[in-house]
């Protein structure tokens, strides 16, 4: 092995670089994780919260979503 390292002097930075690049790769992308919330916690869309539709003249929305229509 101490030959090989002899051989060639720059393995041992080459491995302390990589090893350092990988230590702060790792480091960045817990950084990012931790800031963030899950959707989860947020609730999502309130159940309250219609769309705003675009009717034309003359047509309104249903006054009781609850009414069953019975056909001819």
């Amino acid at each position: 092995m101490l030959d090989f390292l002899i051989s060639y002097p720059l393995y041992i930075p080459f491995i302390i670089f990589n090893v350092f690049i990988i230590y702060k790769v790792i480091k960045l992308v817990l950084k990012e994780n931790k800031g963030k919330k899950d959707d989860d916690e947020d609730g999502g869309i309130l159940a309250n919260d219609h769309p705003k539709l675009d009717l034309p003249p003359g047509v309104t929305l249903p006054v009781s979503p609850k009414e069953t229509v019975l056909s001819d």
